[in-house]
């Protein structure tokens, strides 16, 4: 396993199998690496020491792994390809474990800054792969066609061997359930193109993304760069990698890495705030910012705001940045709702008074945390005018209204009328 620092490819360390089951239950730290200037824990779970360090019991693999490969997506294409090829040689299908699916999709465009090689002189895990579509380019365009119509295939069971492993390479990197393939935004940089998800979405779920992703930004909160595009009939949302700074990665981690939580584990934001604390460059700044993110999603009911949902960006050495938000979705199902990380560690609820009592864990006092609110509150008041923007049309704005017109959204607004006034 190597890390990329700067322009260097520093190896890491080695994984060491479990048994045929694909699992990398142990790791061990080159001496070069320990001793090396540029060196940092790639893991909570995998400090600077010499000798073989055991994944968190069971668990298949460290955090820092799962966070640099693919998550349901990616797993379920891979999978899938092996029941194809299984299925068209006459042989049972074999097992897929972590280490299959490392080795599997592209290295050049895995999350974070971990690669991977089998040997230490041989190439990196997997190359060779073609380039991006460019967005820009007619011919692009019509390359990420073909791939959403193999796209919506594939979720029908009805895409083949090497249609599955056409997609492997083009998104099976990526985290996340949806479908997604790697692009070239506007400018020519990294992006990821999210694809509506065929027999699955109940609403336009990827226009309402760029939605909230507007009202985000208009509520101060840190985004990457983000566009709605129209391939055919559908609409795909494509938004800018924050893990590359031109050609070099960026170390990432998820929330639930650096909390060395498991899958599905429920966390609170407080423990967040403590990873901040203990790890930020500036964590003033980072605090307000996730308090900040949080209002956002009460107000616009994004329950998806799991751990893998938020994430952190190396800096150097121990350092970790808040990354920018991502996966910011509204849910329209009617009533109180639930958040998948709670406000203060007693409960799930949305809730605007939950938020208001934990302020001061994020730096803020009462004053500054009603200025807080009140500008996200003011900027989520615009949701008709931001989904009328991106072209939905009314009965799609009035079936998502739920998730924007609430008691908390009415509690917010009782509370911040004043500042509201002086923002107008």
């Amino acid at each position: 396993m190597y890390v990329a620092v700067g322009e260097r490819n520093l190896l890491a360390g080695r994984l060491q199998p479990a048994g045929d089951r694909g699992a990398a239950a142990g790791f061990a730290y080159d001496a070069g690496y320990l001793a090396d200037p540029d060196a940092y824990p790639l893991d909570p779970a995998l400090p600077l020491v010499p000798g073989v360090l055991q994944a968190p019991l069971g668990r298949q693999a460290f955090g820092a792994l799962a966070d640099s490969g693919p998550d349901g997506w990616g797993w379920s294409l891979i999978r899938r390809a092996e029941l194809a090829r299984a299925g068209a040689a006459g042989t049972d299908p074999r097992p897929v474990g972590v280490l299959d699916v490392l080795t599997a999709v592209r290295d050049d465009l895995r999350q974070g800054a971990l690669r991977y090689r089998h040997h230490e002189e041989g190439p990196f895990l997997a190359a060779g792969a073609p380039a991006a579509p460019a967005l820009t380019d007619p011919a692009g365009l019509a390359e990420l066609a073909r791939l959403l119509e193999i796209a919506t295939r594939a979720e029908q069971d009805a895409a083949g061997y090497e249609e599955l492993g056409l997609l492997v390479r083009a998104g099976g990197s990526i985290g996340g359930w949806r479908p997604k393939v790697h692009a070239l935004d506007a400018a020519g940089r990294p992006a990821i193109a999210k694809l509506p998800k065929a027999g699955w979405d109940a609403w336009p779920v990827m226009t309402w993304e760029k939605v909230a992703h507007d009202l985000a930004r208009a509520a101060g909160i840190s985004l990457p760069d983000s566009e709605l595009i129209a391939v055919g009939d559908e609409r795909v949302f494509v938004v800018t990698r924050f893990d590359r700074r031109g050609t070099r990665r960026v170390g990432y981690a998820s929330a639930r890495t650096m909390l060395n939580a498991g899958y599905g584990d429920q966390r609170s934001y407080l423990e967040i705030a403590e990873v901040i604390g203990g790890r930020s460059p500036a964590p003033a700044a980072d605090l307000r910012e996730l308090w900040r993110r949080i209002a956002f999603s009460v107000l616009i009911s994004n329950t998806d705001d799991h751990l893998r949902n938020h994430g952190f960006l190396h800096v150097a050495g121990d350092s970790w940045a808040l990354s920018p938000a991502f996966d910011l979705n509204p849910n329209p199902a009617p009533g109180p709702k639930q958040l998948s990380t709670a406000i203060d560690g007693t409960g799930t609820a949305a809730s605007v008074d939950s938020l208001m009592r934990v302020a001061g864990d994020f730096g803020l006092d009462a004053g500054a945390a009603i200025d807080v609110l009140a500008e996200v509150t003011r900027a989520v008041a615009g949701w008709r005018a931001a989904a009328a923007a991106c072209g939905l049309p009314e009965e799609d704005v009035d079936a998502m209204e739920p998730a924007f017109e609430h008691a908390e959204a009415e509690r917010a607004r009782s509370l911040t009328a004043g500042r509201l006034g002086r923002l107008a």
